[in-house]
């Protein structure tokens, strides 16, 4: 069994309050490996995408409706899943589109479990209607606050204070999507996963000496709970 050398190493995991989620998933294996695992997330309605809140709520199989419903949960099922696996987390719910709360984030999760050793940047926004006859400025704005700015500055701060700590050892994952670089109906979407990609390149430069790598995973199409069952059987191979 391979050691990943986590044991009591401080992560924190951006956009994990969907049981379902890339976020919560990755949440778990941390702690599994020993590590203090800090979530944030930031709700969303259903309303917000076109979906019914009640219709969202009785949604029973995977589809849109039912991702838009497990996206209005808090963490706290993901957080009592690692604390009944025996392993250590807490959450904390904020709007990382506001700059102010990203130092409010790190101060958190220090006074918690200590200094951040390993920054996952799953938190992500998309939009409904973003072809490029449709999209809006508030959509592009809705987007790259999240995707692209918040990203940044979480990655900033989380440097600063690795130099302020006089840390050796550091670890950032970026989350982008299989087709950021063609993602046909998800124009501001695709083109901020494009926009991690291509930082997450230049960043690594930069922090190589100070022990930091920087990484980014860029998953497929993944049953997070919007995968419809025909769809889920016509994208997996038999």
């Amino acid at each position: 069994m391979v050691n990943y050398n986590l044991e009591d190493k401080v992560v924190l995991v951006t956009g994990a309050n969907n049981p379902s989620g890339i976020g919560a998933a990755t949440a778990r294996v941390f702690a599994k490996e020993g590590a203090k695992v800090f979530i944030t997330y930031y709700r969303t309605s259903p309303e917000h995408y076109g979906v019914d809140y009640e219709e969202a709520k009785a949604a029973s199989e995977p589809g849109m409706p039912l991702y838009h419903y497990l996206r209005t949960k808090n963490a706290k099922e993901v957080v009592d899943s690692i604390l009944t696996d025996g392993g250590l987390a807490d959450s904390w719910e904020t709007d990382l589109r506001d700059p102010d709360n990203v130092s409010n984030l790190l101060d958190r999760v220090e006074s918690k479990f200590g200094s951040v050793d390993v920054l996952v940047n799953n938190a992500a926004e998309y939009r409904n209607n973003d072809s490029i006859d449709t999209v809006t400025a508030e959509d592009i704005e809705g987007i790259y606050s999240v995707n692209v700015k918040a990203t940044l500055l979480l990655i900033s701060e989380f440097v600063n204070r690795h130099k302020r700590y006089k840390k050796k050892w550091g670890r950032i994952v970026n989350l982008s999507t299989g087709p950021s670089q063609c993602f046909v109906g998800q124009i501001s979407y695709g083109s901020s996963k494009a926009a991690i990609e291509a930082f997450t390149r230049s960043i690594a430069f930069e922090l190589g000496p100070l022990g930091i790598t920087v990484n980014t995973v860029a998953p497929g199409a993944t049953q997070t709970g919007y995968i419809t069952i025909k769809a889920e059987q016509e994208l997996i191979p038999t």
